[in-house]
C-alpha cells in the first residue's frame, strides 16, 4: 500500500501516546524562517494567530508548510467559525484549527461539520495542495487520512464556557481543550490578574473536565513561571509567550546585561 499523501500529524500522534507538547503563538513575522528557528529551539508546535495578526491566506500557507517541513506542527487559530476562514488554511496545510470564544457546544459542532470531510463533515475534496505538498492520488484515501489527522482544539476563555465545559468538550471530534486566561480573567472580573483564586480554580476544573472526556488540557500564558507552574498541575499542551515576546524579553536581557546601569 502506498504512502498516504496526507503528512502525519506529528502532535496528534504524540498527544495519543500521553506526551506533553511545548509551543508559541506567532502573531507578527510572516518570515518563513522563523519555523526553522523554531524547530531548532526544540519546539513541538506553532499557533499561527488568524485571529489577530496581520496573515493573509497565502501567508498563512507559506508558515504552514515551513513549519511543517521543519517538524513544527501547525496550527490556526482561526477569527471565527465560517466555511472560508476553516478550509482556506487547511487546504493551505495547517494541519490544526484553533476555534476562539467558544461558548456552547453547537459551536463545536459547526466547526467540526467545515473541517472534516464526508460524511464527519462538509469540507469540499481537493488534492494537490498545500496540504498534501502538491501531491495527488486517491481522494477517498486522502479525505480519510485527513479527517484522522486534522486536529480541533477549542478555547475556553468565558464565564459561559466553563459553565459548559462538560457538553463542549463531549463533543466528537475535539482533540484539546486550551483556556485563554487573560480573556477568562476578565470575564470573571479579575481582569489580569493570573493568581486570582477564582482564575486559579476556574482553570484547575477545565483540566479535571478534560480528564472526564478524555481531551487533551492546554494553555496559552506569557509569563515564564506561570507556564512552568501549569506545566506541572496537568496541562499537557502549552504555548508559551509569542515570537515577539520572546524576541523582546531575550533583547532586553542582553541589553540590561551588557549596558548595566547604563540601560536602566
Amino acid at each position: 500500500m502506498p504512502d498516504s499523501i496526507i503528512p502525519t500529524n506529528k502532535a496528534k500522534r504524540a498527544f495519543q501516546q500521553g506526551a506533553f507538547l511545548l509551543g508559541v503563538m506567532l502573531v507578527e513575522i510572516r518570515q518563513t524562517s522563523i519555523m526553522q528557528v523554531l524547530a531548532n529551539a526544540g519546539l513541538d508546535f506553532v499557533l499561527i494567530d488568524g485571529e489577530h495578526g496581520p496573515f493573509n491566506i497565502e501567508t498563512l500557507a507559506d508558515l504552514s508548510r515551513a513549519a511543517r517541513h521543519a517538524g513544527v506542527t501547525p496550527i490556526v487559530r482561526v477569527p471565527d467559525i465560517t466555511y472560508a476562514h476553516i478550509t482556506g488554511p487547511l487546504d493551505g496545510g495547517a494541519q490544526g484549527i484553533m476555534v476562539p470564544r467558544i461558548m456552547h457546544a453547537q459551536q463545536v459542532r459547526e466547526a467540526i461539520r467545515m473541517m472534516k470531510y464526508p460524511p464527519l463533515g462538509i469540507r469540499g475534496s481537493v488534492v494537490a495542495r498545500g496540504h498534501t505538498d502538491l501531491k495527488s492520488g486517491g481522494v477517498s484515501q486522502a479525505m480519510q487520512d485527513a479527517n484522522r489527522e486534522s486536529l480541533l482544539i477549542v478555547q475556553i476563555e468565558t464565564k459561559q464556557a466553563l459553565e459548559s465545559v462538560d457538553e463542549i468538550l463531549g463533543v466528537e471530534g475535539v482533540d484539546v481543550a486550551l483556556v485563554g486566561p487573560t480573556d477568562l480573567s476578565v470575564s470573571l472580573g479579575v481582569p489580569g490578574n493570573m493568581e486570582a483564586p477564582i482564575l486559579v480554580k476556574a482553570i484547575e476544573s477545565v483540566i479535571e473536565a478534560c480528564k472526564r472526556r478524555n481531551v487533551v488540557p492546554a494553555i496559552h500564558i506569557n509569563v515564564l513561571n506561570q507556564a512552568a507552574f501549569w506545566a506541572k498541575k496537568g496541562m499537557r499542551m502549552v504555548s508559551y509567550n509569542s515570537e515577539i515576546g520572546i524576541l523582546t524579553s531575550a533583547a532586553a536581557g542582553a541589553v540590561n546585561t551588557i549596558r548595566g546601569d547604563e540601560a536602566k
